[in-house]
């Protein structure tokens, strides 16, 4: 990791111009980490541009600042900047958009323990609870500007993939991380209202839908529901809309597996797992080619989503624990 940091501070410091990308379906971890490196490295001087292949993400708006999120072109940018990458374990989840360029990944920084170092250089620590804290630590190792909108970027990274610092095991060093981002300005009562208090009327409806159509399993020990097109129209809201809904479904006692599975098209379905910190959901990811963390997983199916529901279930249940 030491190598691989002083390989990082050379390519900052010896380049002008960057492209910073993170994964399709961007969640708070992603976007903050995007954003705050490239706030850091705006601070640096350098030409610094963030891009996702399905653009901005309205949730996290609040962050981007004098750097927006902008949807990944089809042609790479004229400049030939250095390609970072960051919270994308794979460089196919990078997004078609940007496989098109033909270019190498010149960094990639992540905490996926799937991640299998695929950049020229690889910061990829998968005891780190968000690509966000790894990013925070190089920034003060480094010695790196971090001012107060890096580190408010930075901090929602933390917040929201710890589930406001719940999620085990929860390192003191995370903490103290979370802690120097705050003196450095982060706004831990401000930020935490915006991330999971800034709903539309819109996306309201959408959680209400959602929870309505809410189904239970083996004795109520998984909860899930399905989204489709429609419903996204009937609420007048998008799929960049639904981060964390799952975390209601936990709400309940007995739940000790949530998930969802969305229909992409017709034979192609998206899925999204959590689990209680029992149980390490990420064996019934891999089952259909996909991975994540022990309790929060995910993958894609070239499956019809009713037949993606049904083995789900009978994939998930061999892993639950007697109910009470």
């Amino acid at each position: 990791m030491v190598e691989s940091l002083r390989s990082l501070a050379a390519l900052f410091r010896e380049n002008h111009s960057f492209a910073v990308l993170s994964h399709i379906r961007p969640d708070g971890d992603a976007i903050g980490s995007s954003i705050g490196l490239a706030l850091i490295l705006k601070e640096m001087g350098k030409k610094v541009r963030v891009f996702n292949e399905e653009g901005p993400s309205d949730p996290y708006a609040y962050l981007c600042g004098s750097i927006p999120v902008e949807r990944t072109p089809v042609e790479p940018p004229a400049d030939s900047p250095k390609v970072i990458a960051v919270d994308c374990s794979t460089p196919e989840r990078l997004g078609e958009r940007f496989l098109r360029w033909g270019v190498p990944v010149d960094a990639n920084i992540d905490h996926h323990p799937d991640n299998p170092g695929y950049a020229a250089i690889n910061c990829v620590e998968a005891s780190a609870l968000a690509t966000a804290e790894l990013l925070a630590r190089t920034a003060l190792e480094l010695d790196l500007p971090l001012r107060a909108d890096a580190a408010s970027a930075l901090y929602v990274g933390i917040l929201t993939d710890t589930n406001s610092f719940s999620f085990r095991p929860l390192r003191p060093e995370t903490l103290e991380l979370a802690a120097a981002l705050i003196r450095a300005g982060a706004d831990p009562e401000t930020l935490s209202w915006r991330t999971f208090r800034n709903f539309s009327l819109n996306r309201f409806a959408l959680l209400r839908e959602i929870l309505n159509r809410t189904r239970f399993a083996a004795d109520n020990r998984i909860a899930f529901y399905r989204l489709t097109a429609d419903l996204y129209a009937e609420t007048g809201t998008t799929s960049l809309e639904v981060e964390n809904f799952l975390s209601y479904l936990q709400l309940v006692e007995t739940v000790q597996v949530a998930f969802m599975v969305e229909e992409i098209s017709p034979q192609i379905t998206r899925m999204s797992l959590r689990s209680i910190p029992a149980i390490d959901i990420r064996p019934v990811a891999a089952r259909f080619g996909g991975g994540g963390h022990r309790c929060a997983a995910g993958a894609r199916a070239p499956l019809p989503v009713e037949e993606v529901e049904q083995q789900l279930l009978e994939a998930i249940v061999p892993h639950l624990l007697p109910g009470s």
